[in-house]
């Protein structure tokens, strides 16, 4: 049998037209409607619990609902949201014994991060890890600022691994940890009260020792529990 060349010219004839465009404009839409309820979502700007209706969310993204229908999906995924059949979507509750398997697997996957980010990060990454904290002291207390800093610094550190399937494990467990902070009412803590946890971590990594970055990741991370923790 012969095998069928795809989205190829004919011999002797003129191009086909592009026929991925379409696709490729809907996954765009998709992709921008799933990050942009997901950060309405970790946020609490829609909290939990709340429903989550197609016409309505299309309108207020200015898009369609397909990408809404495709986005609910993909976030029901990252367990952000619950699809009920003949119910509807909702935000998913968050319930206090989450906080604790939460953090289990976070400490499990971004130790793990770290030591292979020790391995494998560039001089280079190293430059822009630590551009990340400079001025940090003129950031407002209570800033959202804050939170992006913290999850652009956990979110780089997992993409020095090289590791695409662990870059989005700690991203998702990541989203989940920050929702419990705002939650929980607690604040992000100020990034530059906070500065010496990311420094040993940055120190370790410079040092490519894996243990010892391991380790002061799970000091940071388990300073992050107990904020969240005694706020809930």
């Amino acid at each position: 049998m012969t095998a069928v060349r795809r989205g190829l010219p004919k011999r002797g004839g003129a191009p086909r037209p592009a026929r991925g465009r379409k696709a490729t404009t809907a996954h765009l839409f998709s992709d921008l409607a799933y990050e942009r309820i997901k950060e309405l979502i970790i946020t609490t700007k829609l909290p939990p619990g709340a429903l989550l209706t197609e016409g309505e969310l299309a309108g207020q993204l200015g898009l369609g609902r397909m990408p809404v229908r495709e986005a609910m999906q993909r976030l029901a995924q990252d367990d952000l949201v619950m699809i009920i059949p003949r119910k509807g979507s909702f935000v998913l509750p968050v319930q206090v014994e989450d906080l604790q398997k939460i953090f289990e697997l976070r400490v499990t996957l971004e130790c793990l991060s770290c030591q292979l980010a020790a391995e494998r990060i560039t001089d280079e990454e190293l430059k822009k890890l630590e551009a990340m904290f400079e001025n940090v002291d003129s950031l407002d207390e209570g800033s959202e600022e804050h939170v992006r800093i913290d999850r652009a610094f956990h979110r780089a550190v997992a993409a020095a691994t090289r590791n695409e399937y662990l870059q989005r494990a700690v991203e998702r467990t990541l989203n989940l940890a920050v929702r419990l902070l705002y939650v929980s009412g607690s604040r992000m803590a100020k990034v530059g009260e906070i500065a010496g946890e990311y420094r040993r971590v940055l120190d370790a990594l410079r040092r490519r020792d894996g243990r010892a970055a391991s380790e002061a990741m799970r000091a940071h991370i388990e300073e992050f529990r107990k904020k969240v923790r005694s706020a809930v």
